[in-house]
């Protein structure tokens, strides 16, 4: 939500504390020893109908995530994230889109761990919130690019993968580089949202530790996915799967643009397109595919599934 303070706007975000990371202040442990799956988003139609995106490992990491942004705003060595303003834990309930509204279904859907059943019926509870006050940046990041798809495409590449270095310079994974997470002020962008954020410099366990290791490429990975499927939609022509046809309701067959991508990655590149989006699809489609077919098996129900090693540069 965004409130008023002294003329300007700014935004409030409320993240559900449960009892035993009230007992712990800022720790950053994996505080249910969730699986490592839960590492990532799951913005699915089968966990998104039940009120569910991912039980984000724990509130204070999304608060030590939020300093170390800060911090390197305020020192002048990034200008993509929103500045913390300040935070405040309160005993008050988290607000209910928070809460998912079928527990049952998402563990089940989760290979029944008990470990996720302790952390949603935990947020669930929860009576204090953590509130994070930010700075107010206005717009989603597709508002900015609908204007000029096209003309716009070059800059959206650069200053993504400024994001990406930045954080990558800080021993943060953001995990949830969704275009929503993306916002703009008509300039620039900035990346928000670290509900899913993870760090070597974390408290963490051996397992998570190795894990952390495994997925270190993920967030560069993730944009590339993203940043094509977006140019493929905007400029490319091809149909996004995410639309909703307004009088059937039905959705685009998401097998089109995965093989429009597929095509592009394997060398296959249209050349009737803008002279950025082919630059763009030569450079990215292969990662972007790659990232794909994992996040396809993960999201097909094959949890373990390991990350893919990156691929060789030239």
């Amino acid at each position: 939500m965004t409130i008023e303070v002294a003329g300007r706007p700014v935004f409030v975000k409320r993240i559900p504390l449960t009892d035993r990371e009230l007992a712990q202040p800022r720790s950053t442990a994996n505080l249910f020893e969730l699986p490592m799956f839960c590492h990532y988003f799951f913005g699915l139609p089968r966990f998104t109908r039940h009120g569910f995106g991912g039980p984000a490992l724990n509130g204070w990491r999304e608060l030590a995530a939020n300093l170390i942004v800060t911090d390197g705003v305020l020192a002048g060595e990034t200008e993509w994230f929103p500045v913390l303003h300040h935070w405040r834990v309160l005993s008050v309930p988290p607000e209910l889109p928070a809460q998912p509204a079928d527990v049952d279904a998402v563990v089940a859907a989760l290979e029944g761990s008990p470990a996720v059943r302790g952390r949603l019926e935990g947020l669930r509870t929860a009576s204090h919130s953590l509130l994070l006050f930010s700075e107010h940046v206005p717009a989603l990041v597709t508002d900015w690019l609908d204007d000029d798809p096209v003309g716009r495409a070059a800059s959206f590449e650069r200053q993504w993968f400024e994001i990406v270095r930045f954080l990558g310079d800080r021993r943060l994974l953001h995990l949830d580089g969704q275009l929503a997470n993306l916002r703009s002020d008509g300039h620039r962008i900035y990346c928000t949202d670290f509900g899913l954020a993870t760090s070597p410099t974390f408290d963490l366990s051996a397992p998570e530790s190795e894990f952390v290791r495994s997925i270190a490429t993920s967030d560069a990975d993730y944009a590339a996915m993203r940043l094509v499927n977006w140019l493929a939609t905007a400029v490319c022509g091809v149909a996004d799967p995410g639309a909703v046809d307004p009088v059937t309701g039905d959705r685009p067959n998401w097998r089109v643009r995965a093989d429009f991508v597929r095509r592009c990655a394997e060398g296959d590149v249209p050349g009737d397109l803008p002279a950025i989006a082919v630059g763009i699809l030569e450079r990215h489609a292969a990662t972007a595919w790659r990232t794909f077919s994992f996040y396809r098996r993960l999201f097909d129900g094959n949890l373990h599934t390991p990350y893919p090693r990156p691929l060789p540069i030239g």
